[in-house]
């Protein structure tokens, strides 16, 4: 008996994006049209700069302090061996408090909003306005007293436009938190109504969609909580929006975006609490903007395998894992994916397949699942709720877009996350799957304020899944008795879509390399006698 079966990954790429030093004319003027207001905290005093007044303030150093750099500028700071990684940008914390790293008010004091434009396929233009601040402030905790002090920090808020309007807005804080992302029609503007409003955090600067206080991590024994207020400073930053193309090249005076090191000191791990809590007083500053993320941080839905996140690998950096991992879909605008609440008996999600003229080999149709969670609180605090899933399935075509419609949740159970997978065959059996997507829900209505929780959804995605097809393996599994001798034959194809046929059977390890990426990948085939061979093992990720 033999069979044959496509191997590939279909790994998440940007679009069509063009290289550029710096953004068109038409990208800026996109830009301060949607140029957030931002509100400071009425008690803030930890305020932003630029990036020049910040390095002439810090050394930088390597992890055990030794200074490699004591003059640090925007044109030097990535001149250490692989562009200042494993090395930081420290300063005197105690006597900057008061000082230096209190930054430059706004309403006094020229300073810069960092924002990267990112022209993209299906009219969509994504803005990332970053704010720089030289100090994050901690948050109290009951006996053991400030932590998360952190020198260094950046955060961003994103518009989204189609075909130069407005669509949504996503709010980001800390890792992953934030009021996330926020359909136009329902965020807070000013301006007439034409521009959003975005809630700075007291001392930590995260942003959330208004004022408010807001729990991040509720650990039982201790909340942190992020504060926002009216009545401060409020900086319109319209005009000091320094602005770049994404993704691009930088030399120069630019240089700082391509720094791979950290924007502040090494944490401190010698608190008696580091043991169950791993935050200290003290603890390590951020990347900076230009990263793995820059575009927007999926949330990946809960139980999901993720793999870890390459420091400052650059935002074209497709990370290329092993065959036989989870792999991970990143959302490339912001923390959820949007979605109307229906009331329909079947969810609808529309999105766009871009293989660039490669078959998906072995691969015959596209499905949708959906993930259903219980709205019903369960009975024992900390028990999570109970999950479902509906699925659907299409016939693989050369079409670029498709509509899949998997059947409502059941009652008491709303849509929570959805992923899209490949399958063999109508049936789903055999199915790869890229990685579970949360979803948002608002109500079609204007009026009706607030995340709904619907049993049906309709989601329209504008970003790409795109196929790239990394090797096509040709396998010709034979139902053999397993053998105790593992052989193993390298593949090193010429260019990243050779066609090549390797002959496996039980027990056999391959040792794929390609060397287009200097990657190797191993494949262990472990059958038994007329067992059915190995699903083929692949990835959907969005664009």
């Amino acid at each position: 008996m033999s069979r044959f079966s496509g191997l590939f990954v279909l790994a998440l790429v940007l679009g069509v994006l063009s290289a550029l030093a710096a953004p068109t004319p038409e990208d800026i003027a996109l830009a301060r049209k949607y140029a957030p207001q931002w509100r400071f905290h009425k008690s803030e005093v930890y305020w932003p700069s630029t990036v020049e007044y910040f390095l002439a303030g810090v050394k930088q150093t390597d992890a055990k302090g030794n200074v490699v750099n004591g003059a640090v500028t925007t044109s030097n700071v990535d001149d250490p061996a692989n562009q200042g990684s494993n090395l930081y940008l420290t300063a005197d914390i105690k006597a900057g408090k008061a000082g230096f790293l209190r930054g430059q008010n706004p309403s006094t004091t020229a300073t810069a909003a960092y924002t990267f434009i990112a022209p993209k396929d299906h009219g969509v233009v994504d803005i990332y306005y970053w704010l720089f601040t030289p100090f994050n402030e901690g948050k109290g905790v009951p006996v053991v007293g400030e932590v998360g002090d952190h020198v260094g920090d950046w955060e961003r808020m994103a518009v989204r436009t189609v075909n130069g309007t407005a669509t949504a807005v996503d709010y980001h804080a800390h890792s992953d938190d934030g009021s996330g992302t926020i359909p136009w029609a329902k965020v807070v503007k000013f301006d007439g109504g034409q521009r959003p409003v975005g809630y700075v955090a007291k001392g930590s600067h995260g942003f959330w969609a208004t004022a408010g206080t807001f729990t991040y991590v509720d650990a039982v024994v201790f909340k942190l909580q992020d504060l926002t207020s009216d009545g401060g400073v409020y900086w319109d930053i319209k005009d000091s929006l320094v602005a770049f193309a994404y993704p691009g090249t930088f030399s120069g005076a630019l240089d700082w975006l391509n720094y791979k090191g950290l924007w502040g000191n090494v944490g401190e791990t010698g608190c008696w609490w580091y043991v169950f809590y791993k935050e200290c007083k003290i603890v390590t500053g951020p990347d900076g903007p230009y990263r793995t993320d820059v575009l927007g941080a999926a949330k990946v839905a809960q139980g999901v395998a993720t793999p870890s996140e390459d420091k400052m690998k650059g935002p074209l950096s497709v990370r290329l894992f092993g065959l036989n991992q989870t792999f991970s879909a990143i959302n490339r605008f912001g923390q959820h994916t949007l979605g109307i609440a229906s009331t329909d008996t079947v969810s609808s999600f529309t999105f766009h397949i871009d293989t660039s003229g490669h078959k998906v080999v072995g691969y015959t149709h596209l499905a949708v699942q959906q993930t259903c969670t219980s709205t019903v609180r369960p009975i024992e605090d900390g028990t999570q709720p109970a999950t479902s899933t509906t699925s659907a399935v299409t016939e693989l075509t050369d079409a670029s877009k498709f509509t899949i419609t998997p059947s409502a949740c059941r009652n008491n159970f709303s849509v929570t996350s959805y992923t899209v997978g490949a399958c063999t065959d109508s049936t789903m059996t055999y199915c790869s799957w890229g990685s579970a997507r949360v979803l948002r829900a608002y109500s079609p209505d204007a009026f009706v304020l607030g995340i709904q929780a619907p049993s049906a959804i309709v989601v329209t995605d504008l970003d790409n899944w795109r196929c790239i097809t990394l090797l096509y393996a040709i396998l010709l599994i034979r139902a053999l008795a397993p053998t105790t001798d593992s052989q193993r034959s390298t593949i090193k194809p010429n260019h990243l879509f050779d066609k090549v046929p390797v002959p496996i059977q039980s027990g056999d390890t391959r040792q794929v390399q390609l060397s287009t990426f200097n990657t190797v990948f191993n494949y262990h085939v472990n059958l038994e006698p007329n067992h059915p061979p190995p699903q083929p093992t692949s990835s959907l990720h969005r664009s």
